[in-house]
């Protein structure tokens, strides 16, 4: 693959560049391909003297993986991740990032449905779940354990540079309320993103990256490929703190950054803490995972004067699809070798301007999801690929209207949710917010919004109100209206100006915090629970 071919390069001819940091450790790529190296000498004597040969005779290999084996790890500390996909990666082994954060229950059994040979982890509790699982016949060690057999083993032959058609990464969907659907994505797969990266995205050799948060979070995995194919150095952190990646763009001159757009709001807040200098080395922001208002591309702008903010838009089942560099985020432009279609229910194309389901035809799109975690399918016979998304095609560009659970069908008019969170959030205060459909005896359902925030003096109550419901957690005077959420009124009045009359809320609620999942994103169907259990604030 991509990567490891250029981790050898740029340990043979710059063996000092950095290559990963994080957590207080930091590696060379001259350290990286050692490392590499032990963790192959140490899985492999975990596997067995055999170890996972070309002959496909490792223990543990699923059926599905034409018997390559499956080495799963779960990890609190995202430099150990990191160094541990390196060095799987690079000889012939698939590795799973199973998310630390998911629930026990999932993980357990998406180790059951995908059988690696392997999980390694740093949790002894999921150890000892994992050693009394029926019907899985691997192995659950420590991170401690794979040291020392690392230790004790001979060593091994080292990275090695694999055929390109060769599955090496078992991706899953969000496992945060449902169970995950996994899929293999290919080296020469990935090795087509990575062009994208270097041609788009502002990847390139040499240059510092830092993406917190989880590495778990396709966003930031992909941050770790792209960075060590193109020679870069990347900067993890393994939860998210503004002020700590502030400090360390500024400590180390960092020019790029990758993440999700809400961290550059928090990026803002606290580069005002520490100077107005601390953000004066970016040159690129790339965001991913949800849509860049306007709003918070002016803010993070004026922190950070010389960046140059790109976001983009892709499903991991599919690869890079679109990018925006002004506005909401969602008019994409296509990026070379995409080509867009969007079709209705039946399969038809829909004329220009028309919202249907968006189809793509890219080299990097996977055929379908692992049987044993799903019988849906990605790609057709016809080499279209879909996950969902809803889209109309404008004047050339991808206009995204969200997913099935994104429109709420109110009173008989369609409704995209997505379009009411990014006219709420140009409104001071609302910056993040979620829109979400109540179930309504008369229209079917109604549009709700929800606003993370303090709350104002003078919020108004909503009329609908029973009479005497108290407001939950009354905010003390120290907080003045323009730092909290506004008051009903103010965002109404603003989103009849922005939105049709039938997009316009119905109802408002406040929240100290929206659930989000591991990487950053807002959970809608968790946003709406939290309304129904009457955990959010009614305004």
């Amino acid at each position: 693959m991509t990567f490891t071919r250029t981790m050898l390069e740029v340990a043979a001819a710059d063996p000092d560049r950095l290559a990963l940091a994080g957590d207080d450790v930091r590696l060379t790529y001259a350290e990286l391909v050692a490392e590499a190296a032990r963790i192959r000498a140490g899985i492999e004597a975990l596997l067995g003297a055999r170890g996972p040969g070309d002959d496909g005779s490792a223990t543990g290999a699923s059926s599905a993986t034409d018997g390559i084996p499956v080495i799963a790890v779960s990890l609190s500390r995202a430099i150990d991740v990191g160094r541990l996909v390196a060095g799987i990666a690079s000889f012939r082994a698939i590795v799973a990032v199973l998310d630390p954060l998911w629930p026990r229950s999932h993980r357990l059994e998406t180790v059951r449905r995908v059988e690696p040979a392997l999980v390694i982890t740093d949790e002894p509790e999921l150890e000892a779940a994992l050693a009394d699982l029926e019907h899985w016949h691997g192995s659950a060690v420590s991170l401690e354990r794979l040291e020392a057999a690392a230790a004790a083993a001979h060593a091994s032959l080292g990275p090695e540079i694999r055929p390109r058609d060769e599955p090496f990464l078992l991706l899953f969907t969000s496992g945060t309320t449902d169970l995950p659907k996994g899929f293999l994505r290919t080296r020469g797969s990935w090795d087509v993103n990575v062009a994208v990266s270097r041609r788009a995205l502002f990847a390139a050799e040499g240059v510092q990256t830092i993406a917190p948060g989880p590495v778990s979070y396709s966003l930031t995995l992909y941050a770790l490929v792209e960075v060590l194919a193109t020679g870069g150095s990347l900067f993890l952190q393994s939860r998210f703190d503004a002020r700590d990646a502030v400090r360390t763009i500024a400590r180390h001159g960092i020019e790029r950054f990758v993440g999700v757009p809400s961290m550059l709001l928090a990026l803002a807040a606290a580069a005002r803490r520490e100077g107005e200098a601390s953000l004066s080395s970016l040159r690129w922001v790339v965001t991913g995972g949800a849509n860049q208002s306007q709003r918070i591309r002016d803010a993070f702008t004026a922190a950070a004067p010389h960046a140059r903010l790109r976001s983009y838009y892709g499903a991991s089942e599919i690869g890079f699809i679109g990018f925006s560099d002004a506005g909401d985020g969602t008019r994409l432009t296509p990026f070379d070798g995409v080509e867009a279609i969007v079709r209705d229910d039946d399969g038809a194309p829909v004329p220009k301007g028309e919202i249907g389901t968006l189809h793509i035809r890219v080299a990097s799109a996977v055929e379908g999801y692992l049987a044993a975690t799903s019988d849906d399918r990605i790609t057709g016979a016809d080499g279209w690929s879909s996950v969902g998304d809803l889209a109309a095609i404008v004047d050339g560009t991808i206009a995204l209207a969200g997913r099935a659970g994104d429109i709420a069908v109110s009173g008989g008019h369609k409704v995209s949710l997505p379009q009411v969170e990014r006219a709420l959030a140009t409104v001071p205060g609302c910056e993040q917010c979620c829109a979400v459909a109540l179930p309504d005896a008369a229209l079917g359902s109604i549009v709700a919004v929800v606003v993370e925030g303090p709350g104002s003096d003078g919020d108004e109550r909503d009329a609908e109100a029973p009479a005497g419901e108290a407001r939950a957690g009354e905010r003390e005077a120290e907080h003045p209206a323009t730092t909290g959420v506004p008051a009903k009124g103010v965002m109404r009045d603003a989103l009849r100006r922005l939105l049709p009359e039938q997009f316009v809320p119905r109802r408002y609620y406040r929240v100290d915090e929206l659930p989000r999942t591991a990487g950053g994103k807002i959970r809608r169907t968790a946003v709406a629970e939290l309304v129904a259990a009457g955990s959010a604030e009614r305004l």
